[in-house]
């Protein structure tokens, strides 16, 4: 008779026993755990259950995990947004999971983000369900560890609410230029609110003059190590004056006081924005990929 090994048997019996079930507040430490062991590839979702918990409205979605054998081996966000999380090993069998699971809750799917090939095996599962794609993007995930320019000189601020107009002008413009959208159309509430609230918990940096938005940029996600940025924007009428590249050097020196890495995205075109973050320090790190789903029917 063949041997078994007894690592091969006990694997083989933990996979009987996956299951997906809702994350609750009582699955919050374990998490948390999880998460932390890739604090770069975890921070959205971390971010998130720090901030919010698991059924706070910002989150715009429901929080699952994957467990095997009673141990937590996968997160996910599956809403309006879907946001990935597993462990080496055992990503295929807990993106199945979600995706099954995304299916059955009639999860949005507005975007999948994450690494590519996380984003990838995980629509090859939803996609068995009828889904379809709408448009995908490419990104690079860049890091800086180590800011390359020297501080000169202190010109950011924290926003305030009374700024709180202004800089949903500036956000709106940004989503037009790079998408054509203005996202105070179909949810100006919920627009107001999520600027707002990255207002009050002080994520959000700015440089005015003369009331205008002449600069800013985000604090979307953090960790315990690490930063993500996002909302990286220059007024038009301020730009090609090296304003982009000393806020941004200025924000990282900030944070890496107190961060071993500050980390944000760009797509491979934006060669404006890639020099800008060379300068500062960034480097490629990771191909993460954006894929927009076709609405549900």
């Amino acid at each position: 008779m063949p041997v078994t090994d007894p690592a091969t048997s006990e694997r083989t019996a933990r996979m009987r026993k996956r299951a997906a079930r809702r994350l609750t507040e009582a699955d919050r430490d374990p998490a948390l755990t999880l998460l932390s062991g890739d604090q770069q590839r975890g921070i959205h979702l971390y971010s998130l259950i720090k901030d919010n918990g698991f059924s706070h409205p910002t989150n715009r979605g429901v929080f699952y995990g994957c467990f095997e054998g009673g141990e937590l081996v996968g997160a996910a966000l599956l809403g309006h947004s879907i946001l990935l999380y597993a462990l080496p090993g055992c990503e295929e069998a807990a993106f199945s999971e979600f995706a099954r699971v995304a299916n059955k809750i009639g999860a949005e799917g507005h975007v999948i983000f994450g690494p590519r090939a996380w984003v990838e095996s995980f629509f090859n599962h939803l996609s068995r369900y009828g889904r379809e794609t709408r448009l995908m993007s490419e990104h690079r995930w860049c890091v800086c560890e180590r800011a390359k320019l020297p501080l000169k000189r202190l010109q950011l601020s924290r926003a305030n609410p009374e700024q709180l107009d202004a800089l949903m002008d500036a956000h709106a413009e940004m989503f037009i230029e790079s998408s054509g959208v203005d996202p105070r159309w179909g949810d100006p509430e919920g627009f107001r609110r999520r600027t707002a609230e990255r207002i009050k918990r002080q994520r959000t940096w700015v440089r005015l003059e003369d009331g205008k938005v002449v600069f800013k940029v985000e604090i979307v996600s953090e960790t315990e190590e690490v930063v993500y940025l996002e909302g990286v924007w220059t007024h038009p009428d301020y730009r090609g004056r090296g304003i982009a590249t000393n806020c941004l050097n200025e924000i990282t020196h900030r944070l890496l006081r107190k961060k071993k890495a500050v980390c944000l995205t760009i797509e491979p075109e934006a060669e404006a924005g890639r020099r800008v973050y060379e300068r500062v320090g960034f480097t490629h790190a990771a191909d993460y990929e954006a894929r927009f789903l076709q609405p549900l029917a």
